[in-house]
């Protein structure tokens, strides 16, 4: 059913569906010093482009089977890994494509913004279509057949730039989440190396002299097994200590945990292998972990939320990874002996208090931020699906 004053069709009989292509890579003539914008389907991802990674000549574009899209060209990827397939994205500018993107041409009489959000709010079920009778790629057969609703131009029109109002206030809060973040990256580098003092409880500025420790004379090592009958844990490196089962992964842990290590509040865990790539965090729980991870307790006179944020430090994780020991990059270990060998400086425990309340402040400022940036995207995805089947009509 659809809408009075609607119609029904498919994406053949309001575009031109056509696809790009790859200019020679041995051909340097065809990439030195290009100018015109080539994209790939890694750049295909719900949003506007107004530049690529990658550009190539005008004699690339002419000796091979890539084309050059007017700006507000919609494109399809096509096929890629991951989450990939059945992204679009909009053209800002003029800009080639590689043969894994699609470009839909819109017809005259039909609004590009309209089914921009149309096929944003398609995405799951045209990633279906591609997998259906074991097909992993979309084509421009499969593109040229996906169902859409035609309203009325004037309708269409109103619709996307009710729509629009959404996005910016969506792109207007991912850039305060950035800036929070590059600012919160900024403040651990000033006061995790010492280069930024804060006032103690008096009002004064610190003024002790950080002291160097062997991080092994703050930091013993928890190596308790046996605790079967604890939750199993997990230690990611975006989400810290969490429990296994919010993880969103399939479990592959061994079925013996004879000889997973118990995990307490206010220990810190590290990924023995990963810890080089910053992969600790500070647990809140009790439970188990693999033994894949080194359990730190924190001694007397350190601060555990201090210590977890240290150990996100760029210049002390790049310690950690000249001490980490292995073949391989991929397989170097950071075991307790070699941790415990690195030295540090460290201020005395009212400072790193303090320090830790500033970045937590900073932490619980994101967290907002992307609180309210996940209700904006529910609320948008709800008018979406009101909006553009004409479930919700608006006023012409």
């Amino acid at each position: 059913m659809v809408p009075n004053g609607w119609e029904k069709g498919v994406i053949e009989d309001i575009a031109k569906v056509s696809s790009g292509g790859t200019p020679s890579r041995q051909n340097d003539s065809y990439w030195i010093d290009g100018q015109i914008p080539w994209v790939t389907t890694t750049e295909v991802q719900f949003g506007i482009i107004n530049d690529t990674e990658q550009k190539i000549t005008e004699a690339g574009l002419k000796n091979s089977s890539a084309k050059l899209f007017p700006k507000d060209t919609i494109l399809m990827a096509m096929y890629g890994q991951g989450k990939t397939r059945g992204q679009v994205a909009k053209l800002g500018i003029e800009a080639s494509t590689n043969q894994a993107c699609a470009a839909l041409l819109l017809n005259d009489g039909f609004e590009v913004d309209y089914y921009y959000q149309y096929l944003v709010s398609q995405y799951e079920n045209i990633r279906e279509l591609a997998n259906s009778g074991g097909q992993q790629n979309l084509s421009a057969g499969i593109i040229k057949g996906i169902h859409v609703p035609i309203p009325p131009q004037l309708e269409q029109r109103k619709i996307a730039t009710i729509l629009s109002t959404w996005d910016k206030a969506i792109s207007s809060t991912e850039r305060l989440i950035d800036n929070s973040k590059q600012q919160k990256k900024a403040l651990m580098q000033q006061l995790l190396t010492g280069n930024k003092r804060l006032l103690d409880d008096s009002g004064k500025p610190f003024e002790d002299k950080w002291e160097e420790f062997q991080l092994g004379q703050l930091f013993k090592e928890r190596v308790e097994t046996g605790f079967n009958d604890l939750p199993l844990i997990s230690i990611t490196s975006t989400g810290g200590v969490i429990s296994r089962d919010d993880v969103g992964r399939k479990d592959t842990s061994n079925k013996d945990k004879s000889k997973y290590r118990r995990i307490c509040p206010n220990d810190i865990g590290y990924n023995t292998m990963r810890m080089w790539q910053g992969v600790s965090g500070l647990s809140d729980l009790e439970g188990i972990v693999s033994p894949a991870y080194t359990i730190l307790i924190p001694q007397n006179g350190v601060s555990p939320k201090f210590a977890s944020y240290l150990f996100k430090l760029p210049k002390l994780i790049h310690i950690f990874e000249r001490n980490s020991q292995g073949l391989v990059s991929d397989t170097w270990n950071l075991k307790y002996p070699h941790f415990a060998k690195i030295k540090w400086h460290f201020p005395n425990y009212q400072e790193q208090d303090k320090i830790a309340s500033v970045l937590i402040n900073a932490d619980q400022e994101i967290k907002l931020l992307e609180k309210q940036l996940a209700d904006l995207k529910k609320e948008k995805k709800a008018l979406m699906q009101q909006l553009l089947t004409g479930k919700k009509r608006v006023k012409i």
